[in-house]
């Protein structure tokens, strides 16, 4: 598992949309990691400019030992699968072979990528509107799973290596599995990059110890029975079964509130441990993407009153299926606080911490979000650096924005005012010169409060906690 954090990162990405054929919802979260090392694709239609065929294309990238092959992955498949002849050709199967093979050999070209430790899964798929087919490429163990009469059908299948058709191919190629690893190191034994596997010049690419080339499965739609299709990276899949994963959407669908955003959001909550003291799952990155098939001319919201129509009366809920994954943990009878470690407001979680005498400077910071690696997702609207405080979070402690006239050329300059951003700063200020006491001079301030000052009092340090 490596390295984690002593509190999770919970910014959520999250991305939505919908068009005549499908509709999604994303979200994406580092959580325990020490960085964010998954990406996605995200693509209802990829000829939108022009009258082509209507195909829409989703993936999500799961990096490991960095972030870099899954970026790749996340920016650029798209461009290179459009550049196959197979693609062009209408050859759907063979392109996503063709395109996952050409990915590998255009990180080889790029000098600062050729030389790059990191990996990434993957698992995408494209679906056809004039053929009504869907086609799913795989390769590790990042999952797609589609929803059919209410059961999940694998649309992929994990390649781990102690699988007798991925072990025989490892031996063959002079590698070995050691402790359920490739060379006792890797966990999977299928992905983009890792190209120290791939050094065997005598073999082809499908023969390496490690292969790119994905598994394929093809899907005829019916609409009468699909319903949906999940695509999320193994730290959902540790945690659910696929058929769990479904269920959980028709349960959230059955709510009759929640957005594919929001159903794909909670089941990130589901999965984030509450702690590291358990045996690992739920402590990895996030990702899930749920894409809805929708009839002709049908709308998502008719999409959703189809699915709720099905009235499948799904028993166990989204608290249900939490408490039943992390046993070992003693949860609050409050619903609510059964996802507190992924939901809470800023405040609430310094608060949460303001009488802890032991609380170091990297638990204030990795609250904050100041100290966590910027998520590097990428597809659909890539985020930058995480800010100190989120806007929302300044707004809720009382501070506000305001513009006055400016001598620049813009002719207003923003600014942050109020008696919070006073006392924060000089909270943090502090902190940051290790003082243990409130200054004298500011008992007379009567906007200081006793809560401001209990979280001036906490100490400082670095605490990093490691899963073997």
């Amino acid at each position: 598992m490596g390295q984690i954090l002593s509190n999770p990162i919970i910014d959520k990405e999250h991305h939505s949309g919908t068009d005549c054929l499908t509709a999604f919802g994303l979200c994406a979260m580092q959580g325990w990691r020490m960085s964010m090392e998954d990406a996605h694709i995200v693509e209802p239609n990829l000829f939108a400019e022009s009258n082509e065929e209507h195909l829409a294309f989703y993936g999500i990238f799961d990096g490991h030992g960095g972030s870099s092959v899954a970026e790749f992955c996340g920016s650029k498949m798209i461009s290179i699968l459009k550049q196959q002849e197979s693609f062009k050709s209408g050859m759907l199967e063979q392109c996503l072979i063709d395109t996952f093979l050409a990915t590998d050999v255009e990180l080889l070209k790029d000098e600062k990528l050729k030389d790059d430790h990191s990996g990434c899964t993957a698992t995408v798929i494209l679906i056809s509107q004039s053929k009504k087919l869907l086609i799913c490429a795989n390769s590790g163990d990042s999952r797609t799973v589609l929803s059919t009469g209410g059961n999940s059908k694998a649309m992929s299948f994990d390649h781990k290596p102690t699988l007798l058709s991925e072990k025989s191919r490892i031996v063959a190629a002079d590698g070995f599995v050691e402790m359920d690893r490739v060379n006792g190191n890797l966990a999977l034994s299928r992905a983009i990059g890792d190209f120290e596997f791939k050094s065997n010049t005598k073999l082809g690419p499908h023969e390496q110890v490690v292969t790119c080339v994905p598994d394929i499965i093809r899907h005829n739609l019916n609409y009468d029975e699909d319903e949906f299709v999940i695509l999320a990276c193994d730290g959902i899949w540790d945690c659910l079964t696929s058929q769990e994963c479904v269920d959980l959407v028709h349960y959230g669908i059955s709510q009759g509130n929640m957005t594919l955003s929001d159903i794909s959001s909670r089941i990130v909550d589901v999965c984030c441990s509450p702690t590291t003291e358990g045996s690992g799952i739920g402590c990895d990155n996030m990702s899930i993407s749920i894409v809805a098939l929708l009839r002709e001319n049908e709308s998502e919201s008719q999409w959703f009153e189809r699915m709720k129509s099905k009235n499948y009366n799904i028993q166990t809920s989204f608290v249900q299926r939490r408490k039943s994954i992390f046993d070992f943990h003693d949860f609050s009878d409050d619903d609510n606080e059964v996802f507190a470690i992924t939901t809470k407001k800023l405040q609430d979680r310094l608060n949460r911490n303001k009488d802890n005498d032991d609380m170091e400077i990297d638990d204030l910071d990795t609250e904050l979000g100041s100290s966590a690696t910027p998520s590097k997702l990428t597809g659909e609207g890539r985020t930058g650096p995480i800010d100190l405080f989120s806007l929302e979070a300044l707004l809720e402690a009382g501070i506000q924005i305001r513009q006055r006239p400016s001598s620049d050329s813009d002719g207003n300059t923003s600014y942050f005012h109020g008696a919070s951003l006073s006392d924060m700063l000089a909270s943090l200020s502090n902190a940051a010169a290790g003082e243990t006491e409130p200054d004298d001079a500011d008992d007379n301030n009567d906007n200081d409060s006793e809560e401001d000052d209990k979280n001036g009092k906490e100490k400082k340090g670095s605490k990093i906690e490691e899963i073997e």
